[in-house]
């Protein structure tokens, strides 16, 4: 039986897959044992070392990588350590495959490697990311698509998802719910800026659904759930899901400089505090990326925003008892 070897299957994407893809079929390489039920083969590693890649295929016929592991944190991560995952650890998969005749790899890229765009971002757009994160995964990207190149009977995906949230994220979109539901949560500005965002559970079945049509060659495809909302009506939903009213609209600029002492505060401390004028600034950013392309394959996802966006506020309740 050919099996998916899923790096950084211990996470929270990786979580997901594992609800649906039969688990004989997984081996989930990851730095972390994963912490939700699972009957998948778990070998603990790195993707950076090659020796531990190698143990995790050794024995087995492996049909595709799934390649989810990442350094994503946008809080105490230096430069080198983005690269040295996304972009190193990514030739040290390219390296096994090669050495193993694996033909399929899907990469997890991000739609950070577009940059900071008023436009509207699809798969044909440029490439000009304003950060190491979305540097990294770009440089990842283009280590793939050498490795696509070099032999024609190479099939490479490359995924790249918008601001990804469900049941197990301990990231933004939780820490979002969480400063709604304390109450001190407040609109900046008009807050009529998209935010795509993508339900883990759609962005998993679309995978699995474009692993089926995958075909010789590189394909890249954005993710992204619809219908698409700006921050003021994501957070509403929130609120009224959560029994909780927004009463405030502060200007950007007046709250970027209620951000200033909760930086300070960081760098004392070296705290990942839920506030800063970064991140205030990154809400008020405006970051829409169509979806259409996987759409047009035929794709329909399963759950709507506003659906993705109950089911999340569902798991924080019964995490937050």
């Amino acid at each position: 039986m050919s099996k998916i070897l899923v790096t950084g299957g211990s996470g929270f994407i990786g979580s997901h897959f594992h609800r649906y893809i039969p688990n004989e079929q997984i081996i989930n390489l990851d730095l972390l044992e994963p912490t939700f039920p699972h009957t998948a083969d778990f070998i603990q590693g790195d993707i950076r070392k090659i020796e531990d890649l190698r143990r995790a295929v050794k024995g087995h016929t492996i049909s595709t990588i799934l390649s989810l592991a990442a350094k994503h944190h946008d809080f105490g991560i230096g430069h080198d350590e983005y690269f040295d995952t996304n972009e190193e650890g990514t030739m040290r998969i390219c390296e096994v495959a090669t050495e193993n005749n694996i033909k399929e790899i899907v990469f997890y890229s991000s739609v950070a490697v577009y940059g900071t765009n008023d436009e509207v971002s699809s798969e044909s757009s440029g490439t000009n990311p304003d950060g190491p994160y979305g540097a990294s995964k770009l440089a990842g990207e283009r280590v793939l698509e050498k490795w696509a190149a070099e032999d024609t009977t190479r099939k490479v995906m490359i995924i790249r998802p918008t601001v990804v949230y469900g049941p197990n994220n301990m990231a933004n979109m939780r820490n979002l719910i969480k400063q709604i539901d304390s109450g001190f949560y407040f609109h900046v500005g008009k807050s009529d800026n998209v935010k795509s965002i993508a339900y883990v559970e759609n962005l998993v079945m679309a995978t699995l659904f474009l692993i089926t049509k995958i075909k010789p060659g590189l394909s890249i495809y954005n993710y992204a759930d619809e219908p698409q909302l700006p921050v003021r009506q994501i957070s509403s939903i929130i609120a009224d899901a959560l029994g909780k009213k927004i009463y405030f609209s502060i200007p950007t600029a007046v709250a970027t400089l209620i951000g200033l002492p909760f930086d300070m505060a960081i760098k004392i401390t070296g705290k990942n505090l839920p506030i800063s004028s970064a991140r205030i600034k990154k809400l008020a950013t405006q970051t829409f990326h169509s979806a259409q392309k996987v759409r047009n394959e035929g794709f329909q996802p399963q759950f709507t925003t506003i659906q993705g966006l109950h089911k999340m506020i569902e798991w924080y309740r019964k995490e937050r008892s």
